[in-house]
């Protein structure tokens, strides 16, 4: 008797349970705070400009300070924001973890691995008329496949940044570094995808996505 295909268009289940809804969130806020952080540390507290705002706005108050007073104040609060970024770094390997467990302890049908197995297998065994369609499908959740690459990779080479003064992590450090920064920029990369995409399947095809994903999939119930 031949197998049963699923029709290719159709969206394997997705899976917004109250603990992956709270890393959902709980991970974005992170990264946000993360990238606020940066934004600190490379335009506001960047010493080139910081350094004659501080003596401009000292100057009112006629107090006097060098170039080299002015760099180690930069670089005072410079340590204070990156202690912050290590902070929210730390947080966001607490969330990594859990999003494994969530993975490996999770039920087998609604775990990221399986989805997107399925949904590629819809794929290939789409008709013509829906490629289209399930192509898209496709391409959204691959782009989620590669967010946790690059959430691993910032996660590993963060750690590897942390434990700088561990003698064999040394010889890294510089390449885990550029990995971390240019990573950075590839998450950054799927944000805006990411909100663009959900944004557009909201007011397009996929009505309700932004309320599910915060309050989750209340199913109504039928009347006797």
């Amino acid at each position: 008797m031949p197998e049963t295909i699923a029709p290719a268009v159709e969206v394997p289940i997705k899976d917004y349970r109250a603990p992956l809804r709270f890393w959902h969130w709980g991970n974005a806020t992170l990264i946000t705070l993360q990238l606020i952080t940066i934004l600190f540390q490379k335009v506001i507290v960047n010493s080139k400009s910081a350094v004659p705002e501080f003596q401009q706005a000292l100057s009112k108050d006629n107090v006097t300070i060098t170039q080299q007073q002015g760099r180690a104040f930069a670089h005072i609060i410079s340590e204070r924001i990156w202690d912050w970024h290590k902070y929210f770094g730390w947080a966001i390997v607490g969330f990594f973890v859990l999003r494994v467990i969530l993975q490996l302890m999770g039920p087998s049908e609604l775990r990221f691995t399986s989805r997107l197995m399925e949904i590629m297998r819809r794929y290939r065994l789409a008709p013509p008329a829906d490629k289209g369609k399930a192509g898209k499908i496709l391409f959204a959740k691959t782009t989620y496949a590669l967010f946790y690459l690059f959430l691993t990779i910032m996660v590993v080479t963060g750690l590897i940044l942390i434990y700088e003064d561990v003698s064999w992590l040394k010889g890294i450090h510089h390449l885990a570094e550029e990995t971390h920064n240019v990573t950075m920029y590839l998450i950054i990369g799927f944000i805006l995808i990411h909100v663009f995409g959900v944004v557009w399947a909201e007011i397009s095809e996929d009505h309700g996505l932004i309320s599910r994903m915060v309050g989750g999939d209340k199913v109504p119930k039928q009347a006797a």
